[in-house]
C-alpha cells in the first residue's frame, strides 16, 4: 500500500513539474502584432479610386468656383438620403426577388410533374442518386419547394410594403 502511494505521489509531482514548464515557455507573438499598421493618405485613396477599388458616398470636397455647375435635372444620378428612398434600388431588389420566386415556382412545378408521372407509372419511382435530393420523400421535397416559394413571395410582399411606406410608386416594383 505504501509503495502505491509513493508511486502515485511521484507521478503527481512529475505531472505538475511538466505542466509548469509548459506554462513557462514563451508563446509566439500573434501575426497581427508583427504587421505594421497602414495609414491611408489622400494620394492612396486617389490611386485606389482610379483603379475602381474604392467609392466615396456623400459630399465631395467643395469644387473650385471656375467649374461650371450642372443643373440637378441634367445629372446622370440622383442622390438620396437613404437607399430606401431610391426607386432604382427597389427595382433591383424586386427583380432579384422575382427571379428567385420564378425559379422556385419552376422547381416546384417540375417536382409536381415528376411526382404525377411517377404516380401514373409513366416513370419508375425512386431516388436519383446522381442528383442532390431535396427531401427524403417526394412529399418532403414538395414541402421544401413550397416553403421556398412562400419565402420568396413573403420577401417580395415585404419589399412592396417598404416601398409603399417610402412613397415609391407601385409600378417601380413591377419593373
Amino acid at each position: 500500500m505504501r509503495n502505491h502511494s509513493l508511486a502515485l505521489s511521484v507521478a503527481l509531482v512529475l505531472a505538475l513539474a511538466g505542466a509548469s514548464r509548459a506554462a513557462e515557455k514563451p508563446r509566439p507573438a500573434q501575426a497581427t502584432q508583427k504587421q505594421p499598421k497602414k495609414v491611408w493618405t489622400n494620394e492612396d485613396l486617389e490611386q485606389l479610386r482610379a483603379r475602381g477599388l474604392i467609392s466615396v458616398v456623400g459630399q465631395e470636397a467643395t469644387a473650385p468656383a471656375a467649374q461650371v455647375t450642372v443643373a440637378p435635372e441634367l445629372t446622370a444620378f440622383r442622390v438620396f438620403e437613404s437607399r430606401l428612398d431610391d426607386p432604382v434600388w427597389y427595382a433591383q431588389q424586386a427583380d432579384q426577388l422575382q427571379t428567385a420566386l420564378d425559379s422556385a415556382m419552376a422547381a416546384l412545378q417540375q417536382e409536381q410533374d415528376a411526382l404525377a408521372m411517377a404516380k401514373d407509372r409513366a416513370t419508375a419511382p425512386g431516388v436519383t442518386v446522381d442528383k442532390p435530393s431535396l427531401g427524403v420523400t417526394p412529399d418532403a421535397a414538395l414541402a421544401l419547394l413550397q416553403a421556398q416559394v412562400d419565402d420568396a413571395q413573403m420577401r417580395l410582399d415585404a419589399l412592396s410594403d417598404l416601398a409603399r411606406q417610402h412613397d415609391i410608386p407601385p409600378g417601380v416594383l413591377r419593373g
